[in-house]
């Protein structure tokens, strides 16, 4: 294969993970506002997408084993970006997984609304004249927080992506804490309003809101988990461009 036609094919691959990307992020995004607002036709729409996305993953493993069989050898960097081409597309694929997830938890909770829990006072700042009262609104409010941070780290990693950034690619690798702390705030809520004395109560007024409260649960989870699939393309970003596996920045000796 000439130089100029494999150039091209690379080209073309690219432009598909990029294409990807973007279909992931759009899946994201209708999930977090199907979410917000309980529209169901949204998270409907996100779940029929889905086919779409896991479509195109499969073309570019496809697009990509045939040039690794077809073009040998291959450059360093060219070899490194195929091999990380499979690994990129399969992270962006279940990100698109997650948000069909999240879809599907919105359409499972429609029959779960019942009426909204009291409030209930984090334990861990009882006393305090400015102790966090939990409810499931702030919960839900957490939630689309922590999607907005995921989303902004897809698209900050396809961004890195498109333009070769590998400094940008380190920094968001590190952004991904931010995602996790997020998360575990999520998840300290969720535990409050079922805690000890508050759980009985809440069984007893509201049946329902055990499963609620554990499907809120596994959309925060999947949200963290978007954080982890960008650190991984992020890694294989860094790898591509300079040919180490661990981003991590060195440590420097002091002097």
């Amino acid at each position: 294969m000439a130089r100029s036609i494999l150039d091209k094919e690379l080209q073309d691959l690219d432009t598909q993970i990029v294409h990807l990307g973007s279909l992931v992020d759009e899946a994201l995004g209708k999930a977090l506002d199907a979410l917000a607002a309980g529209d169901l036709a949204q998270a409907g729409m996100v779940i029929e997408g889905d086919t779409i996305i896991d479509s195109l993953r499969a073309s570019i493993e496809e697009h990509t084993i045939r040039l690794l069989t077809l073009q040998q050898p291959l450059g360093g960097r060219d070899l490194r970006y195929l091999t990380s081409a499979l690994s990129i597309a399969g992270d962006l694929e279940r990100t698109g997984d997650g948000a069909a997830g999240i879809a599907q938890i919105i359409l499972r909770m429609a029959p779960l609304r019942g009426e909204a829990l009291p409030a209930v006072k984090d334990a861990e700042n009882d006393g305090a004249s400015n102790g966090k009262e939990i409810t499931e609104a702030s919960i839900t409010h957490g939630i689309l927080e922590l999607g907005k941070e995921a989303r902004r780290m897809l698209q900050g990693t396809m961004k890195a992506l498109a333009g070769r950034d590998a400094s940008a690619a380190r920094y968001l690798w590190e952004e991904d804490d931010v995602v996790d702390v997020r998360y575990h705030l999520v998840r300290h809520d969720l535990m409050a309003m079922m805690a000890g004395a508050h759980a009985i109560p809440a069984l007893q007024s509201d049946s329902l809101v055990l499963q609620r409260m554990t499907y809120l649960l596994w959309i925060a989870h999947k949200l963290e988990r978007v954080g982890d699939h960008c650190s991984n393309v992020c890694e294989r970003i860094v790898f591509t461009l300079e040919g180490e596996s661990n981003i991590q920045q060195p440590q420097r000796s002091e002097s």
